[in-house]
């Protein structure tokens, strides 16, 4: 994995606490990422707060493995998860449907349109 991939994995790690979203929460998890040899981070989200670790987390309630270019193009939407990717190996993840929930809590909060007058 590049130098450069790598610092990009962290970055967004580590950068996801100011982006977490509490209003997205829908239950309270542990999600576990193996992206390559190298990046290894658990993600616990609570109702009220997101605490991001490196390393592993042995009672992870998801885990994600999968190359970290996939985990980049994914994160910066330039590819999305499908059937595929899990069927043919290239992802693997032991509830892949939780996935989406990990997403959510990250995204902010759609507003509702104000109608012009």
């Amino acid at each position: 994995m590049a130098a450069s991939a790598a610092g990009e994995i962290e970055k967004i790690f580590k950068g996801l606490c100011r982006r977490f979203n509490k209003a997205n929460v829908k239950a309270e998890r542990s999600y576990y990422f193996s992206l390559g040899e190298d990046e290894k981070w658990t993600v616990d989200i609570t109702r009220e707060k997101c605490t991001v670790t490196r390393g592993r987390n042995e009672e992870s309630d998801v885990f994600f493995k999968g190359p970290p270019e996939l985990f980049l193009d994914v994160w910066n939407g330039r590819h999305e998860l499908g059937p595929k990717d899990f069927l043919t190996g290239r992802v693997k993840s032991n509830r892949p449907l939780l996935l989406k929930d990990f997403v959510a809590a990250f995204k902010a909060s759609e507003k509702p349109e104000r109608k012009r007058k």
